[in-house]
């Protein structure tokens, strides 16, 4: 049981910015307000612009701190972009089982993940480890143990999923969101967030892949056995089809969004073949008249450039990490009529669209595929140890912590990573956060 609280969970994307407040009370959170607010400060998924993403993240954390009646001090933050990495590594515990048997105590002590640096270990390597998730163990060669405690073995290794980022990457979203007024509690992969809220306890066991189809970027993860096996980012998104339309028809970007979402398909013979879209000229007091079926080629294209990419990324992983599994669709831009059909087409395997299933109360308005990897990053946080989500203090003194450098609070993330890890060895971060899972 944890105690009384309040979390913040913010969602920092590429077209829109989403913060949750949320009270919890034991495993299951209250969710308090909710605001979503437009960034341009973001481009794949990466910071581009501190200070636009600031006004961004501030603009949201007023919206909520007005309407949950809190002053929010610290948040955690989801994370995409494609410089984000993941591996699948083994590593010897020494000392394990050194006593006969293997105790709590031992694998909660023995850590030899690396705490950032290069996914070697290296404290140069200009990486920063976001999550190390023990997948299995192996004793004595024996591999496949999901929980090792009690056994007999001298002769113990972990197999763990490390996903890493680019630390100057990092370093600006962490500006941007401190600048904003608050600390970071903790960073999130935004795909694994969205794969807590959309999926199914049994997915998860039996084997899928989502996709989180986002502004900037496609997030992908792969679940099996109830484990993280993989995970991956390609840089395209909505923002992409949008901007297509953009630059097509030079129009101005609310008007091309507009018929996107209104008018947009991936298949031209759904479409009227008489229907018109209007849209407004970028560069003078005009609309322009677009035959839908057009359109609808238009979006087709892109649709399928990103199977492509999304099909080569996956050809690109390790044999094991994903497998022949089933595919969920998720985020605001799988909404597009369409492109599960595609994606489906192009990926060889069964595809369907998923939206958040967390029954949280107060969260009845967040249904939505766009709101799965703020709903997701609530239940990771509500999951964790609560000293890992205890108040920072008054806003005055974190205003004085904001003085130290970015560096440094990234060292203190990194240690908070490696404690995880440890405790991850002893109960997997899953099964505490899929406690509640309705199936």
């Amino acid at each position: 049981m944890t105690e009384p609280g309040i979390i913040t969970a913010i969602d920092v994307g590429t077209t829109k910015v989403f913060a949750m407040v949320a009270a919890v009370d034991g495993a299951r959170p209250r969710v308090l307000a909710h605001a979503t607010v437009p960034c341009r400060g973001l481009m794949r998924g990466n910071v581009e612009d501190v200070a636009e993403t600031t006004m961004a993240i501030r603009a949201a954390l007023d919206f909520v701190e007005a309407g949950a009646g809190v002053e929010i001090e610290s948040a955690y933050i989801g994370v995409t972009g494609a410089h984000v990495k993941c591996e699948n590594r083994r590593d010897r515990l020494d000392g394990v089982g050194s006593i006969g048997v293997i105790t709590p105590q031992e694998l909660y002590a023995d850590s030899s993940l690396p705490n950032g640096g290069g996914p070697d270990g290296s404290p140069n390597g200009g990486r920063q480890v976001i999550h190390a998730m023990p997948i299995s163990y192996t004793l004595d060669g024996e591999a496949g143990i999901r929980n090792p405690i009690g056994m007999h073995s001298k002769s113990v290794e972990v197999d763990t999923h490390v996903i890493t980022a680019d630390r100057a990457r990092l370093q600006l979203l962490t500006q941007a969101v401190r600048d904003a007024g608050i600390e970071v509690d903790a960073l999130v992969m935004e795909p694994l967030a969205s794969g807590l809220a959309t999926l199914t306890r049994d997915e998860m066991d039996r084997g899928t892949l989502l996709i989180d189809i986002g502004g900037g970027t496609c997030d992908m993860v792969a679940f099996r056995g109830g484990k993280v096996s993989y995970t991956g980012v390609v840089p395209i998104g909505g923002y992409q089809f949008t901007n297509d339309i953009c630059l097509t028809y030079n129009v101005d970007r609310d008007s091309a969004e507009r018929a996107k979402i209104e008018h947009g398909h991936t298949e031209p013979a759904a479409v009227d073949p008489d229907g018109m879209v209007s849209m407004a000229l970028a560069d003078r007091p005009a609309n322009i008249l677009v035959p839908a079926r057009e359109l609808a080629q238009l979006l087709r294209e892109r649709a399928m450039e990103m199977g492509q990419l999304i099909r080569i990324k996956l050809d690109d992983a390790k044999s094991g990490q994903v497998g022949s599994v089933k595919v969920v669709l998720t985020g605001g831009a799988s909404e597009l009529p369409g492109i599960a059909d595609i994606l489906q087409r192009y990926l060889g395997r069964r595809v369907r669209l998923g939206s958040p299933s967390r029954a949280y109360e107060g969260a009845e308005g967040l249904s939505d595929p766009m709101h799965a990897t703020g709903l997701g990053i609530l239940a990771w946080a509500a999951a964790q140890p609560v000293p890992a989500r205890a108040s920072r203090g008054s806003r005055a003194n974190g205003r004085a912590a904001r003085l130290s450098s970015d560096s440094g609070r990234l060292a203190e993330i990194g240690a908070g990573v490696s404690r995880q890890v440890r405790k991850l060895k002893l109960s997997p971060w899953m099964a505490a956060a899929m406690g509640n899972r309705q199936t």
